[in-house]
């Protein structure tokens, strides 16, 4: 088998064909970078604050401060006030947001379909337990300022 290539190298590949499979669809249907992935999100996270989408997509803050401002005017997302805590903000999805989220997941299935080809069952599993790995490994770096 030889000596695995870069993982570096491999990721920022892999990354690459997947963006630009899901900004193709997505694309297509009207929305805008970074939107699907917020979408996705929220669509599983209702209520949740703009903190913890920008931890979950790992975005920067003032990225999803924009993202978030256009998708309220665009009538995807709706910013309310949280019950008993009127400082923080929950962020909900519209009817247009959900039909919205809910093409998104079907992109994301057909990207999916598209990364995963012929890999076994078993394979796949494998593949998204050392992927995890490899996330950890990265976000514990980061906490340690590496």
């Amino acid at each position: 088998m030889g000596e695995p290539q870069p993982i570096h190298h491999q990721l920022l590949v892999a990354f690459s064909h997947s963006n630009r499979a899901m900004l193709s669809r997505s694309r297509a249907a009207g929305l805008k970078p970074g939107q699907p992935k917020v979408l996705e999100y929220v669509v599983f996270h209702e209520g949740c604050s703009q903190r913890d989408i920008a931890r979950a997509c790992v975005m920067d803050k003032s990225t999803v401060t924009s993202v978030v401002t256009r998708m309220e005017e665009e009538g995807l997302l709706e910013r309310r006030a949280r019950p008993g805590d009127r400082r923080e903000v929950e962020i909900r999805l519209t009817r247009p947001g959900r039909d919205a989220a809910e093409k998104v997941l079907r992109y994301r299935d057909e990207v999916d379909d598209i990364a995963w080809g012929n890999l076994t069952h078993e394979e796949r599993t494998e593949l998204s337990a050392l992927l995890a790995r490899v996330i950890h490994h990265f976000e514990d770096a980061e906490e340690k300022g590496r």
